[in-house]
């Protein structure tokens, strides 16, 4: 799909995104999602939604609706950011997050675990995403973010910490995944 990557045959990265936002062909990009779908079910795995992580298609309501055609053709749940399409989802009675998602990549890992504390305590009542990178601060990891900031460190050591277990079930905080939210989708 010629509009979709770039000189070198490669998808764009996310320095990139405004140019490839601005060329993307929207027949181009729906035969791409039905086929990266396609490769996951012919693998057998059973995928329980559509993530945007790596499109950040902020500013495209266009994808998004392509995005939502496929996601409702093939029952599976649409991940969404943004106030916007977090109301479209929702006046079309689909679960969703009720408020925009966090990513751990934007929290200090010097005061992670104490802030996830205090987020978990002061958690809203309604459906929230938090996209959290676990990892261990490996050679493997390294070698891939040599840059060496510890967030998917810090994230599998607050995650798996009793801390973690204590507050969630003090709090009375349902964990869930898209499993939850796609057998709603499928029903629609």
């Amino acid at each position: 799909m010629p509009s979709l990557v770039d000189e070198a045959g490669y998808f764009y990265n996310f320095e990139h995104m405004p140019k490839f936002l601005a060329q993307a062909r929207l027949d181009q990009l729906e035969i791409e999602f039905r086929a990266q779908i396609a490769v996951v079910l012919a693998a057998r795995l059973k995928p329980t939604h559509l993530d945007w992580h790596s499109l950040r298609i902020g500013g495209r309501p266009d994808i998004f609706d392509i995005m939502l055609r496929v996601a409702k053709e093939y029952g599976l749940a649409l991940r969404v950011a943004g106030r916007s399409l977090i109301e479209n989802l929702q006046s079309q009675g689909l679960p969703t997050n009720d408020y925009d998602f966090l990513d751990s990549y934007l929290l200090d890992p010097v005061n992670k675990s104490a802030r996830y504390a205090q987020m978990l305590h002061e958690l809203p009542a309604g459906l929230t995403e938090w996209a959290v990178h676990p990892g261990l601060d490996n050679t493997e990891l390294l070698a891939r973010e040599p840059d060496g900031n510890h967030v998917r460190q810090t994230d599998f050591d607050f995650w798996t910490s009793q801390q973690a277990k204590d507050i969630v079930k003090e709090e009375g905080i349902i964990l869930l995944d898209y499993r939850s939210l796609q057998v709603i989708w499928r029903g629609n």
